[in-house]
């Protein structure tokens, strides 16, 4: 009786192990497909925002705005330089998810770098977006405002470069609240992690 007590508790033993396996694979699989789609998100967001930096490299070398003062050059001058900054920052952070690694026996550390990457503070990031969001909402407005001002009158001209920038700064109000600068991705990885460690909780309870 002892015999097949034991026989049965082994074949239980088994079973739970089998089960727990194949939960952490299914985990590992679910968060192997996330981080695959994020680093496709870094590359399409890499050649969206190369193309903007080609674009504001062909306005500083062919002029098609009939820019007449250095000044006028300045707004897409800083435009140019936060995109090349973000882009370089965009690579570091595609070439550190290209090196974790996921298995079934690492995916717990896997998932605390995906998340240490996404958590780690950048403040230098943040503001360098928001001075490419300034430049291209209020600075590059402003640098026609002179030629309209000389066409349209101090009023009209004013009245017309303002008009620009509250249509800029309601698009990127509207992108704000749809989420268009919302991070999911890392709640989603947090989320995997919290579900392996319960699994790994109620294995480690059930054994005691």
């Amino acid at each position: 009786m002892k015999t097949a007590w034991q026989e049965y508790n082994v074949k239980l033993q088994s079973t739970k192990a089998l089960s727990d396996r194949l939960i952490i694979s299914m985990i590992k699989e679910r968060s192997h497909s996330r981080l695959s789609k994020v680093k496709r998100n870094y590359i399409i967001g890499f050649f969206y925002m190369s193309g903007w930096l080609i674009f504001g490299a062909a306005v500083l070398a062919g002029n098609p705005f009939d820019y007449k003062q250095s000044i006028e050059y300045l707004p897409v001058v800083i435009y140019c330089i936060c995109l090349l900054v973000l882009i370089l920052m965009m690579l570091r952070t595609y070439k550190a998810f290209e090196k974790v690694e996921f298995n079934v026996d690492s995916i717990n550390k896997a998932l605390k770098i995906i998340i240490d990457i996404y958590e780690k503070p950048n403040r230098f990031s943040e503001w360098t977006l928001r001075l490419l969001l300034f430049s291209a909402t209020v600075l590059f407005p402003l640098s026609f405002l002179p030629r309209k001002v000389v066409r349209m009158g101090v009023f009209g001209g004013i009245a017309e470069t303002l008009l620009a920038m509250a249509i800029s700064a309601g698009i990127l109000f509207t992108a704000y609240k749809l989420g268009a600068f919302k991070e999911r991705q890392s709640a989603k990885f947090k989320e995997d992690l919290k579900e392996l460690n319960e699994l790994k909780s109620l294995s480690e309870e059930l054994n005691n």
